[in-house]
């Protein structure tokens, strides 16, 4: 629509003819959209920014509107549309075979064409984020509460796919954003704000806007904002932004773009093209209420060690000296990334979802699939251990041999190790100086398993998931199951202080844990915890250790 005439729109408009006026109100255009003919009119235009055009039939009872948006800049480009008949709005597809040759050669064929370039490549020199200058940020006045907190580089098609581009451009890319919004936010106002080296570059309104889900309808959610990556044709470069930023059109402080956050990139690989570099993380839900069983967080990183694990995500809100202490020694290692979670404002569990755990999750998964470059990203609580059921395997080597292309999660079932069992003390070693170690000396739990999707947790492929929840993955790509782990193959072993519940009657005996992993966890345990607290060699237990708490 820059130019003076124009033969084609979009994708879904096959034909364009016009009376070869310049471009303003009253030209005229003739269009076939869907092998439905039109005769628009421009009834609003603002050069290479807005055009609107309307039925130029004013008699046709079809009040058809095409309303065109266009931003351009720096070797990236966004663009919208919005199709209304008698006020509504409408979507227009276009003939299956066409849909899907864009999808299946158009996009991979310009994705593999285009070079991709940094906007500063100063910036990414760094071989992996670390996550230390991330934290949650005001979107505009403080006071109404709309946070933003990272974004995101998604090279998958599949996301971007549906989103329309102005005539000679093609998506490669989006960007994610992280952020708490409220419920009933108007979307349409939304706008993603791109910039590279401290200059501004373009602004794109907002191709998604979506509360995750568990919501609860409440009046703020954890959400997350999609904007597409376009690149011009006829160029053989498209540029990255390095920043990004959200303003709300709605509310007046909001309306200029001024808290950018970085975008996060895969250090390599910037198009998933090879298999991943690494193989198992381990997100953990925020702590919060002054978190403090040390103990408990040692035994869980060493037993998810000894599966395979190479790096956890930690969102620390509020947690004792004591941990903090513990997670500044796994951070100095490399194992721990501490991510800060702290935010205040929001009644929770009545305005907004426990703690924000739900941007945590996600944040999470796409940390660890985009910046970590992982291909198993686990979910859980520090009470619940992920167990391989296989003679002597790890969760590492169980998830590698069921596996395949089709899989995006893999679901365990819950069983519960309450703490009104008797514990068993036959087990600790001598030496042992931490001699609570749940794992060792908690054996009686429930018999029967929870089904899955109720209080299940699970492992998901982070190049295969969309949107994670709490016990299930909510959205994947296409083609994409969920593997629902049979009680013979592993189970969820949750170790649950203070709370209880789910068939507690009925128990059984279990001591695989200890007897398959009990010396390496012993061992581990006792030596971390005199590297870390070296004048007693004890990890504290925690005052409230069985108090504990996991969100529903």
């Amino acid at each position: 629509m820059f130019a003076e005439t124009a033969n084609k729109w979009m994708k879904f408009v096959t034909f364009v003819a016009t009376d070869h006026k310049p471009v303003g109100v009253g030209k005229t255009y003739k269009a076939v959209i869907d092998s439905n003919i039109f005769l628009l009119a421009v009834a609003e235009h603002r050069w290479a920014k807005y055009v609107a055009l309307e039925n130029a039939n004013r008699d046709d009872i079809l009040k058809l509107r095409v309303e065109l948006r266009f931003a351009a800049h720096s070797g990236f480009s966004v663009g919208r549309s919005n199709f209304r008949i008698n006020g509504s709005a409408v979507v227009l597809n276009s003939p299956s075979k066409k849909l899907q040759k864009y999808i299946h050669e158009t996009l991979p064929l310009y994705q593999r064409s285009v070079s991709l370039v940094y906007g500063n490549e100063n910036w990414h020199t760094v071989t992996e984020d670390t996550g230390k200058d991330d934290i949650w940020l005001p979107i505009g006045d403080p006071s109404k509460r709309f946070k933003i907190y990272s974004a995101y580089f998604d090279p998958r098609l599949e996301v971007v796919e549906s989103y329309p581009v102005p005539d000679g451009f093609l998506p490669f890319g989006s960007i994610r954003i992280f952020a708490i919004l409220p419920f009933k936010v108007h979307k349409s106002e939304i706008f993603c704000n791109f910039r590279s080296d401290n200059t501004y570059v373009a602004q794109h309104r907002a191709d998604a806007v979506e509360a995750v889900h568990e919501h609860w309808n409440m009046e703020f959610a954890a959400s997350y904002v999609i904007c597409k990556l376009a690149g011009n044709v006829a160029k053989r470069e498209a540029r990255l932004p390095d920043e990004v930023a959200l303003s709300y059109n709605d509310e007046p402080s909001m309306r200029e773009a001024t808290t950018f956050v970085r975008i996060k990139y895969p250090p390599a690989d910037r198009l998933f093209r090879a298999a991943p570099a690494r193989s198992l993380a381990v997100c953990v839900g925020p702590l919060h209420h002054n978190f403090g069983q040390a103990l408990r967080m040692v035994e869980f990183f060493e037993y998810y060690r000894l599966n395979g694990a190479e790096r956890f995500y930690v969102y620390n809100k509020s947690a004792t000296v004591e941990v903090d202490t513990v997670l500044r020694h796994y951070q100095a290692t490399g194992l721990v990334q501490v991510l800060d979670w702290h935010f205040e404002g929001y009644k929770f569990e009545n305005e907004l979802r426990y703690e924000g755990i739900f941007v945590a999750l996600n944040d999470c998964f796409y940390r660890a699939t985009v910046a970590g470059g992982f291909r198993y990203t686990a979910i859980v609580d520090f009470d619940e251990l992920l167990f391989p059921a296989g003679d002597n395997e790890t969760l590492l080597e169980y998830l590698q041999t069921v596996d395949r292309y089709d899989v995006h999660s893999f679901n365990f079932q819950g069983v519960f190790f309450y703490d009104i069992y008797a514990p068993d003390f036959s087990t600790v070693p001598r030496r042992a100086n931490n001699t609570y170690l749940y794992t060792q000396v908690r054996n009686v739990r429930t018999k029967n398993p929870l089904l899955h999707h109720n209080r299940s947790k699970y492992v998901l492929k982070g190049r295969n998931v969309l949107e994670a929840g709490n016990h299930m993955v909510w959205n994947a790509v296409r083609d994409t199951r969920e593997y629902a782990v049979p009680e013979q193959e592993g189970l969820l072993m949750h170790y649950r202080d203070g709370n209880l519940g789910y068939d507690f009657e009925n128990v059984v005996m279990d001591n695989r844990i200890r007897e398959r992993f009990g010396a390496g966890i012993w061992r581990a345990v006792n030596d971390k915890c005199a590297a870390i607290f070296p004048d007693q060699g004890v990890c504290p237990l925690g005052r409230d250790y069985n108090g504990t708490m996991s969100v529903q």
